[in-house]
Protein backbone atom coordinates (compact mmCIF):
# COMPACT_ATOMS: atom_id res chain seq x y z
CA UNK A 1 0.00 0.00 0.00
CA UNK A 2 3.11 2.05 0.88
CA UNK A 3 4.91 1.63 -2.05
CA UNK A 4 1.19 2.61 -4.44
CA UNK A 5 1.47 5.67 -2.54
CA UNK A 6 5.04 6.63 -3.27
CA UNK A 7 4.26 5.69 -6.74
CA UNK A 8 0.86 7.92 -7.05
CA UNK A 9 2.76 10.94 -5.24
CA UNK A 10 5.56 10.20 -7.50
CA UNK A 11 3.32 10.22 -10.28
CA UNK A 12 1.66 13.58 -9.39
CA UNK A 13 5.06 15.44 -9.02
CA UNK A 14 5.39 14.31 -12.56
CA UNK A 15 1.77 15.94 -13.69
CA UNK A 16 2.82 19.06 -11.94
CA UNK A 17 6.38 19.68 -13.07
CA UNK A 18 7.63 17.44 -15.58
CA UNK A 19 10.61 18.48 -15.35
CA UNK A 20 14.09 18.53 -14.01
CA UNK A 21 17.13 20.67 -14.26
CA UNK A 22 20.77 19.35 -14.37
CA UNK A 23 22.18 22.62 -12.39
CA UNK A 24 20.45 25.59 -11.29
CA UNK A 25 22.83 27.79 -13.97
CA UNK A 26 22.51 24.94 -16.91
CA UNK A 27 21.49 26.67 -20.01
CA UNK A 28 19.79 23.01 -21.83
CA UNK A 29 16.77 21.39 -19.19
CA UNK A 30 17.53 17.29 -19.33
CA UNK A 31 13.82 15.62 -18.67
CA UNK A 32 13.41 13.48 -16.55
CA UNK A 33 12.67 10.41 -18.70
CA UNK A 34 12.54 6.89 -17.86
CA UNK A 35 13.16 3.91 -20.02
CA UNK A 36 10.71 0.63 -20.00
CA UNK A 37 7.18 0.21 -21.20
CA UNK A 38 4.69 0.21 -18.59
CA UNK A 39 1.78 2.10 -18.85
CA UNK A 40 3.11 3.85 -15.99
CA UNK A 41 6.28 4.86 -17.23
CA UNK A 42 4.19 5.74 -20.76
CA UNK A 43 2.40 8.05 -19.14
CA UNK A 44 5.37 9.97 -16.95
CA UNK A 45 7.24 10.01 -20.12
CA UNK A 46 4.83 11.53 -22.22
CA UNK A 47 3.75 13.97 -19.46
CA UNK A 48 7.26 14.85 -18.77
CA UNK A 49 7.75 15.61 -22.79
CA UNK A 50 4.73 17.82 -22.81
CA UNK A 51 5.12 19.77 -20.13
CA UNK A 52 9.03 20.60 -21.24
CA UNK A 53 7.28 21.35 -24.81
CA UNK A 54 5.35 23.70 -23.18
CA UNK A 55 6.67 25.29 -20.85
CA UNK A 56 10.62 25.87 -21.24
CA UNK A 57 12.45 28.55 -22.51
CA UNK A 58 16.20 26.44 -23.30
CA UNK A 59 16.85 23.71 -25.10
CA UNK A 60 15.34 20.54 -23.81
CA UNK A 61 17.41 17.85 -23.83
CA UNK A 62 16.69 14.00 -24.11
CA UNK A 63 19.02 12.02 -22.63
CA UNK A 64 20.58 8.82 -23.12
CA UNK A 65 18.14 5.85 -23.71
CA UNK A 66 14.97 4.59 -25.25
CA UNK A 67 11.62 6.23 -23.45
CA UNK A 68 8.05 5.30 -24.92
CA UNK A 69 5.36 8.12 -24.43
CA UNK A 70 1.69 7.32 -25.45
CA UNK A 71 -0.73 9.58 -27.58
CA UNK A 72 0.51 12.36 -29.40
CA UNK A 73 3.47 14.99 -29.06
CA UNK A 74 2.39 18.43 -29.79
CA UNK A 75 4.88 20.82 -30.72
CA UNK A 76 5.12 24.43 -29.91
CA UNK A 77 7.06 27.69 -30.97
CA UNK A 78 10.14 28.44 -29.99
CA UNK A 79 10.79 24.88 -28.57
CA UNK A 80 14.73 23.16 -29.13
CA UNK A 81 13.98 19.28 -28.86
CA UNK A 82 18.08 17.75 -28.87
CA UNK A 83 19.77 14.42 -28.23
CA UNK A 84 22.19 14.12 -25.22
CA UNK A 85 25.11 13.41 -27.98
CA UNK A 86 25.38 14.21 -31.92
CA UNK A 87 24.86 10.76 -32.32
CA UNK A 88 20.75 10.25 -32.93
CA UNK A 89 20.83 6.89 -31.89
CA UNK A 90 21.92 7.52 -27.99
CA UNK A 91 18.34 9.19 -27.36
CA UNK A 92 15.49 7.87 -28.50
CA UNK A 93 11.56 8.00 -28.17
CA UNK A 94 9.16 5.50 -29.19
CA UNK A 95 5.48 6.95 -29.80
CA UNK A 96 2.95 4.47 -29.74
CA UNK A 97 -0.21 5.53 -30.65
CA UNK A 98 0.17 9.00 -31.59
CA UNK A 99 2.35 10.92 -33.87
CA UNK A 100 4.36 13.94 -32.70
CA UNK A 101 2.90 17.19 -34.54
CA UNK A 102 1.88 20.18 -34.37
CA UNK A 103 -1.77 20.27 -34.69
CA UNK A 104 -3.80 19.71 -32.02
CA UNK A 105 -6.97 18.74 -33.77
CA UNK A 106 -8.74 21.94 -32.91
CA UNK A 107 -7.85 23.35 -36.40
CA UNK A 108 -4.68 24.50 -37.77
CA UNK A 109 -2.20 26.04 -35.48
CA UNK A 110 0.67 28.36 -35.78
CA UNK A 111 4.22 27.56 -34.77
CA UNK A 112 7.40 29.55 -35.27
CA UNK A 113 10.71 28.90 -34.43
CA UNK A 114 10.93 25.02 -34.16
CA UNK A 115 14.49 22.74 -34.16
CA UNK A 116 14.52 19.06 -33.67
CA UNK A 117 17.92 17.82 -33.37
CA UNK A 118 20.10 14.76 -32.46
CA UNK A 119 18.04 12.15 -31.58
CA UNK A 120 15.47 9.02 -33.04
CA UNK A 121 12.10 9.67 -33.27
CA UNK A 122 10.33 5.97 -33.93
CA UNK A 123 6.87 4.19 -33.69
CA UNK A 124 7.07 1.53 -32.18
CA UNK A 125 7.81 -1.55 -34.37
CA UNK A 126 5.17 -3.67 -32.80
CA UNK A 127 2.28 -1.28 -33.48
CA UNK A 128 -0.53 -2.52 -36.26
CA UNK A 129 0.70 -2.28 -40.04
CA UNK A 130 -0.93 -1.83 -43.26
CA UNK A 131 -0.76 -5.31 -45.48
CA UNK A 132 -2.93 -5.35 -48.20
CA UNK A 133 -3.06 -9.03 -48.68
CA UNK A 134 -4.70 -8.96 -45.27
CA UNK A 135 -6.31 -5.70 -44.47
CA UNK A 136 -8.97 -3.95 -46.58
CA UNK A 137 -8.15 -0.50 -45.13
CA UNK A 138 -5.50 1.58 -43.78
CA UNK A 139 -4.80 0.51 -40.32
CA UNK A 140 -3.27 3.56 -38.71
CA UNK A 141 -3.11 6.96 -40.90
CA UNK A 142 -1.15 9.35 -38.87
CA UNK A 143 2.41 10.60 -39.45
CA UNK A 144 5.42 10.02 -37.64
CA UNK A 145 6.73 13.70 -37.65
CA UNK A 146 3.95 15.95 -38.95
CA UNK A 147 4.88 19.87 -39.43
CA UNK A 148 1.80 21.27 -40.52
CA UNK A 149 -1.23 19.66 -41.96
CA UNK A 150 -3.83 20.54 -45.19
CA UNK A 151 -7.23 20.87 -43.35
CA UNK A 152 -9.58 18.36 -45.17
CA UNK A 153 -11.39 20.95 -46.70
CA UNK A 154 -8.54 22.45 -48.63
CA UNK A 155 -7.31 19.26 -49.53
CA UNK A 156 -11.10 18.22 -50.66
CA UNK A 157 -10.85 21.15 -52.98
CA UNK A 158 -7.39 20.32 -54.34
CA UNK A 159 -4.95 23.10 -54.95
CA UNK A 160 -5.96 26.88 -54.62
CA UNK A 161 -3.35 29.18 -54.32
CA UNK A 162 -5.57 30.96 -52.00
CA UNK A 163 -4.66 28.34 -49.10
CA UNK A 164 -0.93 29.00 -49.44
CA UNK A 165 -0.63 30.84 -46.18
CA UNK A 166 2.24 29.80 -43.83
CA UNK A 167 1.10 28.63 -40.50
CA UNK A 168 4.41 27.32 -39.99
CA UNK A 169 7.77 29.26 -40.18
CA UNK A 170 11.60 28.82 -39.06
CA UNK A 171 11.64 24.92 -38.95
CA UNK A 172 14.80 22.95 -38.47
CA UNK A 173 14.82 18.88 -38.55
CA UNK A 174 18.69 18.05 -38.68
CA UNK A 175 20.61 15.08 -37.52
CA UNK A 176 18.06 13.03 -36.79
CA UNK A 177 17.10 9.40 -37.13
CA UNK A 178 12.80 9.29 -38.65
CA UNK A 179 12.02 5.34 -38.28
CA UNK A 180 7.99 4.66 -39.32
CA UNK A 181 8.75 0.97 -39.01
CA UNK A 182 6.55 0.63 -41.63
CA UNK A 183 3.77 2.54 -39.72
CA UNK A 184 1.25 4.70 -40.43
CA UNK A 185 1.46 6.75 -43.69
CA UNK A 186 4.58 9.61 -44.14
CA UNK A 187 7.49 9.30 -41.48
CA UNK A 188 8.05 13.29 -42.17
CA UNK A 189 4.99 15.75 -43.68
CA UNK A 190 5.78 19.26 -44.12
CA UNK A 191 2.81 21.20 -45.09
CA UNK A 192 1.59 25.36 -45.08
CA UNK A 193 5.35 26.19 -44.26
CA UNK A 194 8.30 28.88 -45.09
CA UNK A 195 12.14 28.66 -44.17
CA UNK A 196 11.91 24.61 -43.86
CA UNK A 197 15.54 22.79 -43.11
CA UNK A 198 15.78 19.25 -43.34
CA UNK A 199 19.70 18.38 -43.11
CA UNK A 200 21.32 14.89 -42.31
CA UNK A 201 18.65 12.81 -41.48
CA UNK A 202 18.14 9.69 -41.80
CA UNK A 203 14.29 9.05 -43.08
CA UNK A 204 13.70 5.31 -42.81
CA UNK A 205 10.67 2.88 -43.81
CA UNK A 206 7.73 5.07 -43.92
CA UNK A 207 4.53 3.61 -43.82
CA UNK A 208 2.09 3.82 -46.99
CA UNK A 209 3.25 7.13 -48.25
CA UNK A 210 6.67 9.30 -48.84
CA UNK A 211 9.42 9.27 -46.61
CA UNK A 212 9.60 13.05 -46.78
CA UNK A 213 6.70 14.86 -48.28
CA UNK A 214 5.50 18.67 -48.58
CA UNK A 215 2.76 20.71 -49.41
CA UNK A 216 2.28 24.76 -49.79
CA UNK A 217 5.76 24.91 -48.52
CA UNK A 218 8.23 27.69 -49.59
CA UNK A 219 11.51 28.03 -49.07
CA UNK A 220 11.93 24.46 -48.44
CA UNK A 221 15.77 22.77 -47.98
CA UNK A 222 16.09 19.35 -48.31
CA UNK A 223 19.94 18.33 -48.23
CA UNK A 224 21.96 15.48 -47.40
CA UNK A 225 19.14 12.69 -46.02
CA UNK A 226 19.14 9.34 -46.37
CA UNK A 227 15.67 8.19 -47.34
CA UNK A 228 15.39 4.49 -47.69
CA UNK A 229 12.37 1.85 -47.73
CA UNK A 230 9.71 4.15 -48.59
CA UNK A 231 6.41 3.61 -48.63
CA UNK A 232 5.95 5.36 -51.15
CA UNK A 233 8.21 8.14 -53.03
CA UNK A 234 11.47 9.06 -50.89
CA UNK A 235 11.04 12.57 -51.68
CA UNK A 236 7.89 13.91 -52.14
CA UNK A 237 6.97 17.59 -53.56
CA UNK A 238 2.86 16.96 -53.49
CA UNK A 239 1.53 20.47 -54.82
CA UNK A 240 1.94 23.86 -53.93
CA UNK A 241 5.62 24.35 -52.93
CA UNK A 242 8.30 26.46 -54.09
CA UNK A 243 8.06 30.67 -55.55
CA UNK A 244 10.57 32.69 -57.21
CA UNK A 245 11.15 34.51 -54.19
CA UNK A 246 11.52 31.25 -51.75
CA UNK A 247 12.73 28.11 -54.27
CA UNK A 248 13.11 24.55 -53.20
CA UNK A 249 16.20 22.91 -52.80
CA UNK A 250 17.02 18.90 -53.20
CA UNK A 251 20.25 18.74 -52.56
CA UNK A 252 22.70 15.53 -51.93
CA UNK A 253 20.74 13.15 -50.57
CA UNK A 254 19.94 9.00 -51.08
CA UNK A 255 17.12 7.93 -51.91
CA UNK A 256 17.31 4.15 -51.89
CA UNK A 257 14.12 1.49 -52.18
CA UNK A 258 10.83 3.04 -52.63
CA UNK A 259 7.30 2.26 -53.83
CA UNK A 260 7.46 -0.41 -51.25
CA UNK A 261 4.24 -0.61 -49.18
CA UNK A 262 1.58 1.90 -51.55
CA UNK A 263 1.19 0.08 -54.67
CA UNK A 264 -0.87 -3.12 -53.61
CA UNK A 265 -2.77 -0.70 -51.22
CA UNK A 266 -3.84 1.53 -54.39
CA UNK A 267 -4.52 -1.71 -56.77
CA UNK A 268 -7.19 -3.11 -53.24
CA UNK A 269 -8.73 0.65 -53.73
CA UNK A 270 -9.22 0.43 -56.89
CA UNK A 271 -10.79 -3.40 -56.56
CA UNK A 272 -13.16 -2.16 -53.78
CA UNK A 273 -14.44 0.98 -55.73
CA UNK A 274 -14.82 -1.34 -58.47
CA UNK A 275 -12.63 0.61 -61.21
CA UNK A 276 -9.43 -0.71 -63.09
CA UNK A 277 -6.31 0.09 -61.63
CA UNK A 278 -4.21 2.04 -63.31
CA UNK A 279 0.06 1.57 -63.08
CA UNK A 280 1.32 3.80 -59.98
CA UNK A 281 4.64 5.17 -61.21
CA UNK A 282 6.18 7.90 -58.38
CA UNK A 283 9.23 8.72 -58.34
CA UNK A 284 12.32 8.23 -55.83
CA UNK A 285 12.09 11.86 -56.12
CA UNK A 286 8.53 13.24 -56.93
CA UNK A 287 6.47 16.16 -57.85
CA UNK A 288 2.93 15.25 -57.98
CA UNK A 289 1.63 18.88 -58.80
CA UNK A 290 0.38 20.98 -59.92
CA UNK A 291 1.81 23.86 -59.01
CA UNK A 292 5.38 22.96 -58.13
CA UNK A 293 7.74 25.89 -59.17
CA UNK A 294 11.10 26.80 -58.76
CA UNK A 295 12.56 23.68 -57.93
CA UNK A 296 16.15 22.59 -57.83
CA UNK A 297 17.25 18.84 -57.35
CA UNK A 298 21.10 18.86 -57.80
CA UNK A 299 23.41 16.13 -56.95
CA UNK A 300 21.06 13.30 -55.87
CA UNK A 301 21.43 9.78 -55.99
CA UNK A 302 18.37 7.44 -57.02
CA UNK A 303 19.03 3.84 -56.67
CA UNK A 304 17.53 0.23 -55.19
CA UNK A 305 19.70 -1.81 -52.67
CA UNK A 306 17.56 -4.65 -51.17
CA UNK A 307 15.35 -4.34 -54.35
CA UNK A 308 17.93 -4.52 -56.43
CA UNK A 309 17.76 -6.85 -59.50
CA UNK A 310 14.35 -8.13 -58.15
CA UNK A 311 10.75 -6.99 -59.27
CA UNK A 312 8.56 -4.62 -56.80
CA UNK A 313 7.11 -7.24 -54.11
CA UNK A 314 3.25 -5.46 -54.35
CA UNK A 315 3.14 -6.60 -58.27
CA UNK A 316 4.58 -10.26 -56.79
CA UNK A 317 1.93 -9.81 -53.83
CA UNK A 318 -1.23 -9.02 -56.17
CA UNK A 319 -0.73 -11.59 -58.34
CA UNK A 320 -1.10 -14.12 -55.34
CA UNK A 321 -4.26 -12.08 -54.00
CA UNK A 322 -5.96 -11.36 -56.77
CA UNK A 323 -4.54 -14.32 -59.64
CA UNK A 324 -3.29 -11.69 -62.03
CA UNK A 325 -0.76 -12.96 -64.68
CA UNK A 326 2.49 -11.28 -64.79
CA UNK A 327 1.21 -8.08 -62.53
CA UNK A 328 3.12 -4.56 -63.19
CA UNK A 329 0.71 -2.12 -61.74
CA UNK A 330 3.45 -0.82 -59.62
CA UNK A 331 6.78 0.59 -61.57
CA UNK A 332 9.97 1.99 -60.31
CA UNK A 333 10.73 5.80 -61.82
CA UNK A 334 13.84 7.57 -60.79
CA UNK A 335 12.58 10.80 -60.47
CA UNK A 336 9.18 12.64 -61.52
CA UNK A 337 8.25 15.84 -62.47
CA UNK A 338 4.62 16.16 -62.59
CA UNK A 339 3.08 19.42 -62.13
CA UNK A 340 6.34 21.21 -61.98
CA UNK A 341 7.61 24.14 -63.74
CA UNK A 342 10.91 26.40 -63.60
CA UNK A 343 12.54 23.38 -62.55
CA UNK A 344 16.51 22.04 -62.63
CA UNK A 345 17.72 18.69 -62.05
CA UNK A 346 21.75 18.86 -62.43
CA UNK A 347 24.41 16.20 -61.36
CA UNK A 348 22.10 13.71 -60.46
CA UNK A 349 23.04 9.78 -60.27
CA UNK A 350 19.67 7.51 -61.12
CA UNK A 351 20.37 3.44 -61.09
CA UNK A 352 17.68 1.74 -61.48
CA UNK A 353 18.12 -2.30 -62.22
CA UNK A 354 14.60 -4.19 -61.84
CA UNK A 355 12.14 -5.51 -63.95
CA UNK A 356 9.71 -3.35 -63.10
CA UNK A 357 11.75 -0.45 -64.21
CA UNK A 358 9.63 2.18 -65.83
CA UNK A 359 11.74 5.36 -66.87
CA UNK A 360 14.32 7.32 -65.40
CA UNK A 361 12.44 10.69 -65.51
CA UNK A 362 8.94 11.57 -66.66
CA UNK A 363 7.28 14.97 -66.93
CA UNK A 364 3.56 15.46 -67.16
CA UNK A 365 0.86 17.83 -66.86
CA UNK A 366 -1.10 17.70 -63.80
CA UNK A 367 -4.84 19.22 -63.40
CA UNK A 368 -6.02 19.55 -60.11
CA UNK A 369 -8.05 22.52 -59.84
CA UNK A 370 -5.40 24.91 -61.65
CA UNK A 371 -3.04 22.95 -63.83
CA UNK A 372 0.86 23.06 -64.45
CA UNK A 373 2.52 22.10 -67.50
CA UNK A 374 5.88 21.61 -67.78
CA UNK A 375 8.23 24.37 -68.66
CA UNK A 376 11.36 26.41 -67.92
CA UNK A 377 12.55 22.81 -67.25
CA UNK A 378 16.61 21.57 -67.30
CA UNK A 379 18.03 18.24 -67.21
CA UNK A 380 21.43 18.07 -67.09
CA UNK A 381 24.75 16.61 -66.47
CA UNK A 382 22.48 13.47 -64.94
CA UNK A 383 24.17 9.75 -65.18
CA UNK A 384 21.35 7.45 -65.60
CA UNK A 385 21.94 4.03 -65.67
CA UNK A 386 19.36 0.36 -66.09
CA UNK A 387 19.36 -3.11 -67.23
CA UNK A 388 15.97 -2.78 -69.00
CA UNK A 389 13.64 0.42 -69.16
CA UNK A 390 10.79 0.79 -71.08
CA UNK A 391 11.21 4.56 -71.54
CA UNK A 392 13.81 6.53 -70.08
CA UNK A 393 12.87 9.54 -70.49
CA UNK A 394 8.97 10.48 -70.65
CA UNK A 395 7.48 13.91 -71.43
CA UNK A 396 3.25 14.72 -71.35
CA UNK A 397 2.17 18.51 -72.29
CA UNK A 398 5.26 20.25 -72.15
CA UNK A 399 4.66 23.87 -72.60
CA UNK A 400 6.22 26.85 -73.77
CA UNK A 401 5.93 30.60 -73.86
CA UNK A 402 8.10 31.22 -76.62
CA UNK A 403 11.04 31.87 -75.72
CA UNK A 404 14.01 29.24 -76.13
CA UNK A 405 14.32 28.75 -71.95
CA UNK A 406 10.91 27.72 -71.35
CA UNK A 407 10.84 24.59 -73.17
CA UNK A 408 12.49 21.39 -71.73
CA UNK A 409 16.28 21.27 -72.54
CA UNK A 410 17.81 17.43 -71.85
CA UNK A 411 21.66 17.91 -72.36
CA UNK A 412 24.92 16.62 -71.67
CA UNK A 413 23.54 13.68 -69.56
CA UNK A 414 25.02 9.93 -69.67
CA UNK A 415 22.24 7.06 -70.31
CA UNK A 416 23.78 3.47 -69.90
CA UNK A 417 21.26 1.06 -70.76
CA UNK A 418 23.45 -2.46 -70.41
CA UNK A 419 20.04 -4.73 -71.66
CA UNK A 420 17.16 -4.17 -73.49
CA UNK A 421 14.42 -1.51 -73.87
CA UNK A 422 11.03 -3.57 -74.10
CA UNK A 423 9.34 -1.42 -76.27
CA UNK A 424 8.27 -1.63 -79.90
CA UNK A 425 10.14 1.65 -81.35
CA UNK A 426 12.99 1.64 -78.58
CA UNK A 427 12.96 5.04 -77.91
CA UNK A 428 15.60 7.50 -75.59
CA UNK A 429 13.02 10.49 -75.19
CA UNK A 430 9.04 9.35 -75.46
CA UNK A 431 7.17 12.30 -75.83
CA UNK A 432 3.35 11.87 -75.15
CA UNK A 433 -0.20 13.85 -76.31
CA UNK A 434 -1.86 14.33 -72.99
CA UNK A 435 -5.61 14.65 -72.28
CA UNK A 436 -7.14 16.67 -70.03
CA UNK A 437 -11.19 17.27 -69.21
CA UNK A 438 -11.38 21.07 -68.67
CA UNK A 439 -15.47 22.56 -68.21
CA UNK A 440 -16.57 19.16 -69.73
CA UNK A 441 -14.61 19.21 -73.01
CA UNK A 442 -11.53 16.78 -73.90
CA UNK A 443 -8.51 19.01 -74.33
CA UNK A 444 -5.52 17.87 -75.74
CA UNK A 445 -2.10 18.64 -74.72
CA UNK A 446 1.21 18.51 -77.19
CA UNK A 447 5.03 19.61 -76.26
CA UNK A 448 5.92 22.72 -77.58
CA UNK A 449 9.72 22.84 -77.18
CA UNK A 450 12.15 20.47 -76.30
CA UNK A 451 16.41 20.34 -77.04
CA UNK A 452 18.27 17.22 -76.94
CA UNK A 453 21.96 18.20 -77.24
CA UNK A 454 25.32 16.29 -76.26
CA UNK A 455 24.05 13.52 -74.50
CA UNK A 456 26.06 10.36 -74.44
CA UNK A 457 24.18 7.18 -74.69
CA UNK A 458 26.12 3.87 -74.16
CA UNK A 459 23.38 0.89 -75.51
CA UNK A 460 22.26 -1.97 -78.20
CA UNK A 461 18.61 -0.98 -77.98
CA UNK A 462 18.49 2.74 -78.48
CA UNK A 463 16.70 3.13 -81.79
CA UNK A 464 15.73 6.54 -82.24
CA UNK A 465 16.52 9.11 -79.51
CA UNK A 466 13.26 11.50 -79.77
CA UNK A 467 9.96 10.15 -80.90
CA UNK A 468 6.14 11.28 -80.40
CA UNK A 469 3.32 9.04 -79.69
CA UNK A 470 0.33 10.53 -80.52
CA UNK A 471 -3.39 10.09 -79.98
CA UNK A 472 -4.53 12.14 -82.84
CA UNK A 473 -2.17 10.77 -85.56
CA UNK A 474 -0.79 14.70 -85.51
CA UNK A 475 2.35 15.68 -84.15
CA UNK A 476 3.37 16.10 -80.26
CA UNK A 477 6.03 18.27 -80.99
CA UNK A 478 5.77 21.89 -81.96
CA UNK A 479 9.67 22.54 -82.04
CA UNK A 480 12.91 20.06 -81.39
CA UNK A 481 16.04 21.30 -81.39
CA UNK A 482 18.80 18.41 -81.70
CA UNK A 483 22.44 17.63 -81.82
CA UNK A 484 25.94 16.67 -80.60
CA UNK A 485 24.66 13.41 -79.10
CA UNK A 486 25.94 10.66 -79.44
CA UNK A 487 25.32 6.61 -78.86
CA UNK A 488 28.07 4.53 -78.37
CA UNK A 489 30.64 7.17 -79.01
CA UNK A 490 29.17 8.15 -82.70
CA UNK A 491 27.14 10.72 -83.45
CA UNK A 492 23.72 9.67 -83.64
CA UNK A 493 20.94 11.82 -84.24
CA UNK A 494 17.80 10.04 -85.17
CA UNK A 495 14.32 11.22 -84.66
CA UNK A 496 10.95 9.15 -84.62
CA UNK A 497 7.71 10.12 -85.75
CA UNK A 498 4.82 13.39 -85.15
CA UNK A 499 7.60 15.77 -85.05
CA UNK A 500 6.63 19.07 -86.34
CA UNK A 501 9.82 21.02 -86.51
CA UNK A 502 13.00 19.08 -86.59
CA UNK A 503 16.36 21.31 -86.18
CA UNK A 504 19.68 20.62 -86.38
CA UNK A 505 21.42 22.97 -83.78
CA UNK A 506 22.78 25.89 -86.13
CA UNK A 507 26.16 27.18 -85.89
CA UNK A 508 27.27 30.91 -86.51
CA UNK A 509 30.54 32.08 -87.80
CA UNK A 510 31.61 35.11 -89.83
CA UNK A 511 28.07 36.21 -89.89
CA UNK A 512 26.55 33.40 -91.69
CA UNK A 513 24.37 30.71 -90.16
CA UNK A 514 24.54 27.56 -90.88
CA UNK A 515 22.07 24.68 -89.85
CA UNK A 516 19.47 22.03 -90.93
CA UNK A 517 16.21 20.56 -90.94
CA UNK A 518 15.51 17.37 -90.29
CA UNK A 519 12.06 15.54 -91.04
CA UNK A 520 10.32 12.73 -88.89
CA UNK A 521 8.93 9.99 -91.05
CA UNK A 522 5.32 11.10 -90.91
CA UNK A 523 6.40 14.74 -91.83
CA UNK A 524 4.38 15.30 -95.75
CA UNK A 525 4.96 19.44 -95.38
CA UNK A 526 5.99 21.93 -97.40
CA UNK A 527 8.80 23.56 -95.58
CA UNK A 528 9.38 27.35 -96.11
CA UNK A 529 12.18 29.44 -93.69
CA UNK A 530 12.78 32.80 -93.45
CA UNK A 531 15.24 34.88 -91.02
CA UNK A 532 13.76 37.70 -89.36
CA UNK A 533 14.10 39.57 -86.72
CA UNK A 534 12.43 40.01 -83.13
CA UNK A 535 10.08 42.89 -84.40
CA UNK A 536 9.20 40.65 -87.52
CA UNK A 537 11.52 42.55 -89.86
CA UNK A 538 12.84 40.16 -92.98
CA UNK A 539 16.51 39.76 -93.05
CA UNK A 540 16.90 36.77 -95.68
CA UNK A 541 14.46 36.43 -98.31
CA UNK A 542 12.61 32.83 -97.98
CA UNK A 543 14.01 29.65 -98.85
CA UNK A 544 11.93 26.85 -99.93
CA UNK A 545 13.54 23.93 -98.40
CA UNK A 546 14.05 20.70 -100.77
CA UNK A 547 12.48 16.97 -99.10
CA UNK A 548 14.53 14.54 -97.80
CA UNK A 549 15.15 13.22 -94.02
CA UNK A 550 18.16 16.15 -93.31
CA UNK A 551 18.01 19.63 -95.38
CA UNK A 552 21.09 21.28 -94.69
CA UNK A 553 20.36 25.41 -95.17
CA UNK A 554 22.63 28.65 -94.97
CA UNK A 555 21.60 32.27 -94.11
CA UNK A 556 23.23 35.03 -94.27
CA UNK A 557 21.39 38.03 -92.79
CA UNK A 558 20.78 41.51 -94.18
CA UNK A 559 22.31 43.20 -91.12
CA UNK A 560 21.64 42.34 -87.35
CA UNK A 561 24.77 39.71 -86.08
CA UNK A 562 23.16 37.21 -84.25
CA UNK A 563 19.33 37.23 -85.40
CA UNK A 564 16.87 36.22 -82.72
CA UNK A 565 14.11 34.18 -85.06
CA UNK A 566 13.21 32.00 -87.29
CA UNK A 567 10.13 31.80 -88.98
CA UNK A 568 8.87 28.24 -90.59
CA UNK A 569 5.84 27.67 -93.12
CA UNK A 570 4.65 24.18 -93.08
CA UNK A 571 2.27 24.12 -96.26
CA UNK A 572 0.20 20.55 -96.54
CA UNK A 573 -2.33 20.89 -99.60
CA UNK A 574 -3.48 24.69 -100.02
CA UNK A 575 -3.55 24.89 -95.85
CA UNK A 576 -0.28 26.58 -94.85
CA UNK A 577 0.76 27.35 -91.29
CA UNK A 578 3.59 29.57 -90.17
CA UNK A 579 5.64 29.65 -87.07
CA UNK A 580 8.23 31.69 -85.24
CA UNK A 581 10.82 29.71 -83.54
CA UNK A 582 13.99 30.99 -81.09
CA UNK A 583 17.24 30.70 -82.56
CA UNK A 584 19.24 28.24 -80.66
CA UNK A 585 22.84 29.70 -82.00
CA UNK A 586 26.31 27.55 -81.02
Amino acid sequence: MKKRILLLLSFAMVLMGGLLIQGANSKAATLNLKPGATTEIKAHNTQALQNAINTSKTPITIPKGNFEVVGSIILKSNVTLVGATTNPADSKITLNNGPMTTETGKGVTTVNNLQLRNFTLQYNANMPKYDFQKHNVHVYQSNLLEIGAVPKAEAGANYHAVYKKPTKNNIQVQNMILNANQVGSAALSIAKATNVNIANNQILNSGLQSGITASYTDGLRIDGNTVKNSGRSGISLYQGNGSAKAPVYIRNNKVIDWMERFGGYHYNAAKAAKIAPDMMLDGGIDSYGPANNYVYTIGNTVSLQKENNKRIADNQKTEQKWGVKNARYVGYTGIRGSGIAHAVYQNNTVTINSPDAISFMTFNLRLRNTYTAPKYILVEKNKFTAQNISFPIRIFGGESDGSLASGITIRQNTFTINGDIPTYYKTLIDVREKTETISGKLTYFGTSLVTVTGNKITSKNVKQIVAGTPIRKLPVVDTLYIGQNTLNAKPFQKIGGYLDTVIQLPTYKKGIISGGIMRSFTDTATKTIQLRDTAGKALTKPITLKKGPLVNFVLKPIYSPKPKVLWITNKVGTKSVTKKVPLYLF
